[in-house]
Parts: structure tokens; C-alpha cells; sequence
């Protein structure tokens, strides 16, 4: 069985290395992966996304895009982007949604309102019970997230056991040298975060 994880945001915002990490993991615990990375206009805060879809299956042949409703979990790193990404999630899948906005400058100007938190957290709960909002995020956030992630998806949905916070904290490691220790608190602290998500759930 083919499992797909959806990762929506900004450049700037580490999105990107989330997902090498996520498919890093999931290369080291033995299944098959593939990424894909779409980031246009990233230099400049545009809209980012990485696609990562895995199998135990090492004889399974698959693309590297995920169709619309075809992600397990969708990881929303920004309030608009989460939002524009909603069709990729599957029906009862699970979402993580961050909240940060980037309000465009246009949208200032023209005096356009920007979707609340709350707005996009409702339009997700509408298609999914499984909506965890990370509503005090900690920078870095990319890795902040990671680590709501490990401690929620593993429980949520069984295949992806192997994102366990000890597995997915060593990943980390081995990833980000650079500002290791700021990394590594900033992983912990959404570990306590999405633990306290699933107390309340």
C-alpha cells in the first residue's frame, strides 16, 4: 500500500528540508520513497510543496505527484497555503495545520480580508476529524512541526510507525549540523506541543 504526506508553505520557511528529512526517515526504516519538490517563485516567500509517498513494498511502481485527495496527512506550514492545498488531503486523513500567515501586500492595500486560523481549521474539520492546530508555533518552525508530527501521526495512523519521536529526532541529527541544539529544543517543544494535542483529543 502506497501512503502519501503533502507539505504546503513559503519559501523561507523551511519547507523543503522537512520533507527531505520526512523522506530521509522513511529511506533509513527500509521503505521505498519518492519527493517531489515544487517551489517557484521561493526566493520571494511563493507558495512551496513537497510530495513524499512511501511503500514497504520494494517491487511497487508509482509516481512521484499526489493526486487530489490522495495525502494521509497534510502538513500546512501557512494559513493561505493550507487552505489552497485542502483538496490534496483525503477524506479522514490527517492535518497539521500551522499558524502563521502571510498576509500579500495587495491584499493590504486593497483592504482584503485574510482567512483566519479558525477559517481554514473549519474548512479541514469539515472533510477530517484528525485536525491538529498548531496554534503557538516555536521557530524554527519546520522543525517545530516535525516534531508535533512525531508525536502525533505515529498513533493516528499505524504505517507510519516508524516516525517515532526517537527515530524522527535522529534524523534531525543528521540533517541539520548546523544549529543542531536550536533544532533540537525547537523539535522537543513540538513533541510537548502535539503530545498535548492528543491528551485533549
Amino acid at each position: 500500500m502506497i501512503h502519501s504526506i503533502f507539505l504546503t508553505g513559503l519559501g523561507g520557511q523551511g519547507v523543503l528540508t522537512a520533507a527531505g528529512i520526512l523522506a530521509d526517515q522513511a529511506s533509513e526504516a527500509g521503505l521505498k520513497v519518492t519527493l517531489f519538490n515544487a517551489k517557484g517563485m521561493a526566493q520571494r516567500g511563493g507558495r512551496v510543496t513537497s510530495e513524499i509517498r512511501l511503500t514497504r513494498d520494494s517491487e511497487a511502481e508509482f509516481g512521484a505527484r499526489i493526486s487530489a485527495g490522495e495525502a494521509d496527512v497534510l502538513i500546512g506550514m501557512e494559513i493561505g497555503e493550507s487552505i489552497n492545498s485542502l483538496s490534496f488531503l483525503r477524506e479522514g486523513g490527517i492535518a497539521l495545520l500551522l499558524n502563521h500567515a502571510y498576509v500579500p501586500a495587495e491584499s493590504v492595500l486593497k483592504k482584503q480580508p485574510y482567512p483566519a486560523f479558525a477559517e481554514a481549521c473549519g474548512l479541514f474539520a469539515a472533510k477530517t476529524p484528525a485536525v491538529y492546530a498548531l496554534e503557538n508555533p516555536q521557530s524554527p518552525y519546520n522543525v517545530f512541526v516535525l516534531g508535533a508530527f512525531a508525536a502525533i501521526v505515529p498513533g493516528v495512523k499505524e504505517a507510519l510507525e516508524f516516525y517515532s519521536p526517537e527515530r524522527l529526532e535522529e534524523a534531525v541529527s543528521r540533517k541539520l549540523k548546523r544549529g543542531l541544539e536550536e533544532n533540537l529544543q525547537a523539535f522537543r517543544r513540538g513533541i510537548e506541543y502535539g503530545t498535548s494535542l492528543v491528551r485533549r483529543a
